[in-house]
């Protein structure tokens, strides 16, 4: 379309069931009122979809999106958003992921591409420059994600980005995820299990066309504020003095010290650890689940956090990985090569939701055993978080005596390892008690009965994440009220209440029980993170420079010159139209609730959470 920066102006539909292929150019003004990502996705779901569609049928429709920064050069924008029905949820259900995929897929001509229908076999689409071609995949078809992606670019170039299933998502396992870059992955709301059922093995894009921007001079300038202002490169003595407080923030915790975290903090704790960093600080916090969500320091302390936090990780760390055009690098490829839990090859390092799920919510301290069981779930292509919390739940069950061996083929007990990951395989072939548990708590608890449904630590359906609302209860409000719940990338006052500095958007200082004034801080930082999370920007930058130019960016990119106000209205009405989504297949607010551990009922009797109890209500 001529005078549209920021994007390519077309999108792609492909109809599995028929090998039609069709191209549509979307006009600006509707760019302007949904962006893209999930907002561009939620628009074309809700006009081309009939509600009370079955998620795992051909008339679900599969989307893959891009956002105006996607590809653009701007610092960190290589994201992109997988949007469907959810199967988890059966409701609104999207999965954000960085990589190479991203830009990729706008160089190729493309924002989006929509899937409809089922094919008869296997397929993948190849997408090269605006050419498209569905290929046969039957050769593909039961191959893990790392083996898919391989064959894929030996068969057509390493230059093309793959975005694939392994058997979990062909299995139609409700946690599957779509994984791309061998470790990267769009993880949550089980949309791995939609690309299964449509026979889509995989989706691979290659292109060289240039994304025009609006002012390519500004753009510039900005990324060289950015790279001022975020520390990327640290200092040997800012690494030393960063390296210093990771014990002392469990110590502080420990004593109830609150402090704002130092953006520049914040970037080289990103920049040298990645997200393992600090994993002990937050245990010592209790912002950490432990224990299926039951357990406190007692059976988690600090010495045994550290053995699965941020030096223990990266001692395994072969070198630093980063999403294209990102200079942070909070990833990294892991070598394992001796020991029972040896990885057959390089692998990319877990993230804290991973080391979490894992690990303290399932009382296991080490870190080998971890470190593998990530490598497994990305091979399989499983949701870590939703894989860890089954397993907890499962242990549970076991330990309450709902389970028992013969129902699962072993024993489990708390801090297992070697039983954690015997069941983590099972779930990913859908082998004996794995079939239960591979469509999450919630399913399994149902199947289960007996009272099982006290152990399913879950919203909608959805496995919590990895962070307590008992210790940051705006984190409480996001996963009940964002159309994919249970969900911590999803924006609101757990922002401020962490101690994370933003002047992005204006306001008020108020205590993290201030429930009265807690729509005017969390209402803002929602509709600002649909902003961010549309755009196909990194949220860790966000955190790392408190005046990040977002909407500076957004403007360079598009040319629209576009108030705070307006970009923010904007991510108002995306958050509406999946709450729509919702509202059209029967969903009620009432449906979504915290499971009582999750809020305080009843309260610990010791620790940072000694007599928490949320207001879930107020």
């Amino acid at each position: 379309m001529a005078n549209l920066f920021g994007y390519m102006g077309r999108i792609l539909f492909v109809d599995l069931s028929t090998g039609q292929l069709a191209e549509e150019s979307i006009e600006e003004h509707v760019y302007r009122k949904f962006l893209g990502g999930y907002g561009l996705g939620a628009k074309i779901l809700y006009d081309r979809m009939l509600p009370n569609t079955d998620p795992l049928s051909p008339e679900n429709i599969l989307g893959f999106v891009t956002g105006p920064l996607t590809g653009t050069g701007v610092i960190s924008s290589s994201r992109f958003t997988v949007v469907a029905k959810s199967p988890l949820t059966g409701l609104w259900g999207d999965a954000n992921c960085g990589g190479t995929f991203g830009p990729q897929l706008k160089r190729s001509g493309y924002d989006a591409i929509f899937f409809t229908g089922k094919s008869t076999k296997p397929v993948y689409l190849f997408v090269d420059n605006g050419k498209v071609q569905i290929k046969s995949a039957e050769h593909l078809w039961g191959k893990d994600a790392y083996e898919t992606e391989q064959a894929v670019k030996k068969e057509l170039s390493d230059r093309v980005a793959v975005a694939c299933i392994g058997p979990s998502g062909e299995q139609c396992s409700r946690i599957a995820c779509i994984i791309n870059d061998m470790g990267r992955a769009a993880g949550r709301s089980g949309l791995g299990a939609v690309m299964g059922s449509k026979n889509l093995k995989a989706v691979a894009v290659s292109g060289k066309q240039t994304v025009t921007v609006a002012d390519r001079d500004a753009i510039k300038r900005l990324n060289r504020s950015i790279m001022k202002a975020v520390p990327v490169k640290p200092s040997r003595l800012q690494r030393l003095m960063t390296k210093a407080a990771m014990p002392l923030m469990p110590f502080l915790a420990r004593h109830k010290v609150s402090f704002p975290m130092p953006t520049s903090m914040v970037a080289q704790t990103f920049t040298y650890y990645g997200t393992c960093g600090g994993l002990a600080a937050s245990v010592a916090l209790q912002d950490s689940p432990i224990k299926n969500w039951k357990g406190g320091q007692k059976d988690f302390p600090l010495g045994t956090a550290l053995k699965i936090s941020d030096d223990a990780v990266i001692k395994y760390e072969k070198r630093k990985y980063g999403c294209q055009g990102c200079p942070v690098k909070c990833g990294g490829i892991m070598e394992q090569r001796t020991g029972p839990y040896a990885l057959r090859e390089e692998s990319h390092k877990p993230e804290y939701e991973t080391l979490i799920a894992f690990g303290a919510l399932c009382l296991n301290d080490n870190l080998e055993s971890i470190i593998l069981a990530n490598d497994i779930c990305n091979r399989y292509g499983l949701d870590t978080i939703s894989a860890g919390a089954a397993i907890a739940f499962a242990i549970e069950c076991y330990e309450e005596g709902i389970l028992t061996r013969d129902d699962i083929g072993m024993e489990l007990s708390w801090g297992d390892h070697q039983a954690i990951l015997a069941l983590l395989r099972l779930m990913c072939e859908r082998k004996g008690f794995g079939d239960v548990l591979a469509d999450g708590v919630k399913v399994a608890a149902d199947r289960i009965g007996k009272g099982a449904e006290r152990f399913a630590i879950h919203v909608g359906g959805q496995e919590l994440p990895m962070h307590d609302p008992r210790y940051t209860p705006g984190y409480g409000a996001t996963y009940i009220l964002d159309p994919t719940p249970a969900r911590h990338t999803a924006g609101g006052a757990a922002d401020s209440e962490f101690g994370l500095i933003s002047r992005m958007i204006n306001v008020p200082k108020i205590s993290k029980t201030d429930y009265a004034r807690k729509g005017k801080v969390h209402v803002p930082h929602a509709r600002l993170r649909q902003i961010v999370n549309c755009s196909g920007l990194c949220y860790f930058p966000t955190l790392m420079m408190a005046e990040y130019p977002i909407f500076e960016l957004l403007n360079a990119s598009t040319g629209w010159d576009l108030t705070p106000e307006e970009w923010l209205k904007s991510g108002e009405r995306i958050q509406m139209h999946r709450h729509c989504f919702n509202l059209r297949e029967g969903f009620t607010p009432g449906d979504f609730q915290l499971p009582p551990r999750a809020k305080g009922v009843p309260p610990f009797s010791y620790g940072p959470l000694k007599g928490v109890t949320l207001d879930e209500d107020a």
